[in-house]
Formats: structure tokens, C-alpha cells, sequence
């Protein structure tokens, strides 16, 4: 199981928890138990035992971050927690609440955070593509001289840069997914790829190629047909 984050999760008995999360260090440990021993209240001679039941005592805490509270059949959860408020100095959520404290904060801000970093890829991810289409259109302006030269309609032009834009997205689309596909079991996180997100990077990816490659075909459509016989 893992967390709204994605770390790993794991369940384990209220005991070691608390064993865990109020571990002291080793050094802490000597100090407080020096301390009690030499306090002449925990080492009285007719009171034996008193000593061993207080650094037993300092060495383990009762206390809980949280309880769980399952109700019984035909009991309400907002009589309850409202039974439970009145004690004050417990504070109480039902599920619906922590399902919206989870939504509206942990998980709404780590979406907000992944898009933004999505729009900053996409935005470079645009910027390169249309470096490349433009600069494969300059290495071919002659040929798209000629072109217009023996009556290549603009149309035409225009779809011959457009695909390869397309096919440089398609190209780099399907060596993302593969490497994405092998590569997520390697994250110390666990990540969720989904079909549908495959579907719609793959279409955002072809809108951003489109885009890209808008600065190319209006250079294209500009070239004169002179320029074919070095005009």
C-alpha cells in the first residue's frame, strides 16, 4: 500500500509504533537513567524496585497520534463525532472530512505543483520542436522553391512540414512511454500510469507538435519561386 504521495505504507501493532516514533537516542537513554539514579527519591532503601519501575517508565510512552473508531450498525458518524467534540480536548474528523482534507490540501497541491511542471515541459518541449522543424524547412527552402515553382499548391507544403512534425512527436512520444514504462518500477515512489494518461499525453504531445510547427510553414508558404533558379 502506499500514501497519497506515493511513499510506501505499512501497518504494524500500536506497541511498536509507539516503540518507534518515541525511540530515544542511545545517549539520551544513559543521561536520563544517570539522572534518576543519582536522584536519592528513586533509590530509596525500603522501597525496592522503585528505581527500575521509573527508567521503565521513562523508556516507554503511552501516547497516540490518532484513533481509529469504527462504528456499529445503525450509528450515525456525525453523532458520534459530535459526542466525542464535546470532550474538547480530542479533536474529531469523519471520513468525509479527512476525504476532503486529503483532496482539497495534500492532494490538490502536489497536482497543482505536476502542472505546473507540465506546462514548463511543454512550453520547452514547443520551443524545441519548432527549433527543429524550422531548422530542417531552411536546410530544404530550395526544394521548396521548386516546389512552388511547377505549381505545388501551399496546402500541400504546408502538409509535408506538418508531418514532420507529427512524426518527430509520434517518435518521441513512443521512446518516452518505453522508457517511462521500465523506468517507473526504478523511482523511489511509486508512479501510476494509467491508459488514459497514455492517451492524452499522446494528443497533447501531437497539439504541441502542430503548434511547433506553425513558424515553419508560414516561412515555407513566404518562399518566392524565383529563389529556385537562384533568383
Amino acid at each position: 500500500m502506499v500514501s497519497s504521495s506515493g511513499d510506501p505504507m505499512i501497518f504494524i501493532p500500536l506497541h511498536d509504533a509507539q516503540a518507534a516514533q518515541f525511540l530515544k537516542d542511545n545517549d539520551a537513554i544513559l543521561q536520563s537513567r544517570r539522572r534518576s539514579e543519582a536522584n536519592p527519591a528513586f533509590d530509596r532503601p525500603g522501597v525496592p524496585g522503585l528505581l527500575d519501575a521509573v527508567i521503565a517508565s521513562q523508556s516507554t510512552n503511552s501516547f497516540v497520534n490518532s484513533v481509529l473508531v469504527t462504528l456499529k450498525p445503525g450509528q450515525g458518524p456525525d453523532e458520534v463525532a459530535e459526542s466525542i467534540r464535546r470532550w474538547r480536548r480530542l479533536t474529531v474528523y469523519t471520513r468525509a472530512e479527512m476525504e476532503e482534507i486529503l483532496v482539497a490540501k495534500l492532494i490538490a497541491t502536489s497536482a497543482k505543483q505536476i502542472g505546473m511542471f507540465l506546462v514548463i515541459l511543454a512550453a520547452v518541449s514547443a520551443a524545441i520542436v519548432a527549433f527543429i522543424i524550422y531548422s530542417l524547412t531552411m536546410d530544404k527552402i530550395r526544394e521548396i522553391a521548386v516546389l512552388k515553382l511547377i505549381g505545388t499548391r501551399n496546402r500541400t507544403i504546408a502538409a509535408m512540414i506538418l508531418q514532420q512534425a507529427l512524426a518527430l512527436g509520434v517518435i518521441g512520444f513512443v521512446v518516452g512511454k518505453i522508457t517511462a514504462t521500465f523506468a517507473a518500477p526504478l523511482f523511489p515512489k511509486y508512479v501510476l500510469l494509467i491508459p488514459s494518461d497514455s492517451i492524452s499525453g499522446l494528443f497533447a504531445v501531437l497539439a504541441i507538435c502542430v503548434l511547433a510547427s506553425i513558424v515553419a510553414i508560414r516561412m515555407a508558404l513566404k518562399v518566392d519561386p524565383a529563389e529556385a533558379i537562384g533568383g
